[in-house]
């Protein structure tokens, strides 16, 4: 123990100090005198391996050893908290380093506070893993949040739908594969009572449909010419056929705009974060199936009164009517009309069904995802 002389104290302390770990046997000797000796040599045994007995420290009994246990341990905490091995509680608390509980408590406040930093951590690894969870789930194509750029793009390629098949179809009609095939191929289609034969069809009807998807005049009709010269088209069919292809180039304008802009909002909607394209895909397909079979069951009910609804509803009326010896009645008769509507219907109904059934592709798989994530997440608690 140390003495109360403060010049013995702090002469022991400066020796134990600036010494390093093994006392010099000059200052042990002069300690010998003040009766440190003991001490010395305990705290020289707890900071390294016993020697064995010496003439200076005997061997001590097994009691001994079982009383010096509890210092080592008590040495091993001290070093823990920053205490030097060779410095009693006392000493340490001369020097400022606080007593043995004090030690003790920032010990004990230190691995707290590293049992907290270790909670902290994992409290933030299980946010992160949620966070991790989540993003997972948005990232999956189809499954991600409706923007508002989102919900126009899905009502715009909703609305496009109709209107892009419509073209098409049409423009699939308006072509010398289906007249060829009318005239030639078409099982019981009429023959001209005037003297047109299969071949003079193909030949004037093919001006017809080319004017309808060229960008001339009408003077490309007007110099269509029988071999005697005489016009093939009278001058009201040429209005007429005019204003057909107003109506028919504006159909194509409109289908080529929005299947341009469908074709933008389709990859913006197929983002990795986008809610993909089978709502609008199928919200469209079915738009089209509606309007499809509703002018079907029209057509079907009196194909007479939708034929002139429909030119009533497009035509200045009396633009539209001619007689039966006119070019036009002669190349295009009414069965040829009704093959036409319903060439157009079955493009349409197709194209609106295979996308329809293509957007219910993979939606089984996709509701056993959604409900082992949510298994998942119910097992994890990370909902």
């Amino acid at each position: 123990m140390a003495t109360d002389d403060p010049k013995n104290s702090d002469d022991l302390l400066s020796r134990r100090l600036s010494s390093g770990t093994e006392p010099s046997r000059a200052p042990a000797a002069d300690d010998r005198a003040s009766g440190s000796h003991l001490e010395d040599t305990q705290a020289f045994d707890t900071f390294h391996d016993d020697p064995g007995p010496t003439r200076e420290t005997p061997a001590r009994s097994a009691g001994t050893d079982t009383a010096a246990k509890p210092a080592q341990a008590s040495a091993d905490t001290g070093a823990g908290s920053g205490k030097p091995a060779l410095l009693s509680d006392e000493e340490w608390a001369i020097l400022g380093g606080g007593t043995a509980a004090g030690a003790g408590a920032s010990a004990a406040g230190t691995s707290g506070a590293g049992k907290t930093g270790k909670t902290g951590k994992a409290g933030r690894k299980g946010t992160a893993d949620v966070r991790g969870d989540r993003s997972r789930e948005v990232d999956v194509p189809g499954t991600g949040r409706f923007g508002a750029l989102d919900v126009i793009g899905t009502i715009w390629i909703t609305l496009a739908m109709p209107f892009v098949l419509a073209a098409i179809a049409v423009r699939a009609v308006a072509s010398g594969l289906f007249l060829k095939f009318e005239y030639f191929y078409r099982p019981g289609f009429p023959v001209d009572d005037y003297g047109f034969t299969s071949d003079d069809r193909l030949h004037y009807g093919s001006y017809a449909v080319d004017y309808l998807n060229n960008l001339d005049s009408s003077r490309y009709l007007a110099d269509v010419v029988l071999p005697n010269g005489v016009p093939v088209f009278a001058a009201e069919e040429i209005t007429h056929m005019a204003d057909v292809k107003a109506l028919v180039q504006l159909l194509y304008l409109v289908g080529v705009i929005a299947a341009v802009v469908g074709v933008v909002f389709a990859l913006y909607l197929s983002r990795r974060t986008g809610p993909g394209l089978r709502h609008s895909i199928r919200w469209g397909a079915l738009l089209t199936l509606v309007a499809a079979v509703a002018l079907a069951v029209l057509a079907m009910l009196g194909w007479d009164r939708f034929f002139t609804g429909f030119h009533t509803l497009f035509f200045d009326q009396g633009t539209w009517q001619f007689y039966l010896d006119d070019a036009l009645i002669r190349l295009f008769p009414a069965p040829f009309w009704i093959d036409a509507g319903i060439a157009v219907g079955v493009i349409i109904l197709l194209g609106a069904l295979i996308p329809l059934l293509l957007s219910f592709m993979g939606a089984g798989a996709r509701r056993k995802a959604r409900k082992a994530e949510r298994t998942e997440a119910k097992r994890t608690g990370t909902v």
